[in-house]
C-alpha cells in the first residue's frame, strides 16, 4: 500500500554546534509549531536537502566549518532559500561575508528577533 502523494511541510534548519543554544531555539519555534530540522556541524547541516526547507538559520561558527559555508552549499541546491545567521562571535571575515548574504543576528541578545524570523518564514505542519 503506499503513502500519501502530497509533500510533507518544509521544516526550519537550525544549526548550531552548541547543543544548549540549538534545543533553546529548537524548543521556542516547536512550542509555535514549526517542525524543526537540527544539526549541529556543517557536514551535517551541508548534508540536508535544501528543497525539504521553510529556511535556514546557521550559527555562523560550527566547529567544522562556518554557516556562511553551509548558506552557499544550500542555496546550490536552491536559490532562494532564506537564510540568516546567528552569532555570538566570529572572525571580521567571516562577519562581513555573512552580513552580504543574510541578517545576522547576534546570541544571544537578538535571540528573540532570530526565532521571529524563522517564524515568518517557516511553513507550520498542517
Amino acid at each position: 500500500m503506499s503513502s500519501s502523494s502530497s509533500p510533507s511541510p518544509r521544516a526550519a534548519l537550525i544549526a548550531d554546534d552548541t547543543a544548549i543554544a540549538r534545543a533553546a531555539v529548537v524548543r521556542q519555534l516547536a512550542a509555535d509549531g514549526v517542525r524543526c530540522i537540527e544539526a549541529s556541524s556543517a557536514g551535517a547541516a551541508s548534508a540536508i536537502d535544501p528543497t525539504t526547507l521553510s529556511c535556514a538559520l546557521l550559527d555562523l561558527d560550527l566547529g567544522d566549518g562556518n554557516g556562511v559555508d553551509v548558506a552557499v552549499a544550500l542555496r546550490k541546491g536552491r536559490a532562494d532559500l532564506p537564510v540568516a545567521f546567528f552569532t555570538a562571535g566570529t572572525t571580521p571575515t567571516v562577519l562581513a561575508r555573512a552580513s552580504a548574504l543574510a541578517p545576522v543576528f547576534s546570541k544571544p541578545d537578538d535571540l528573540d528577533r532570530a526565532i521571529a524570523w524563522v517564524k515568518a518564514c517557516a511553513v507550520p505542519p498542517a
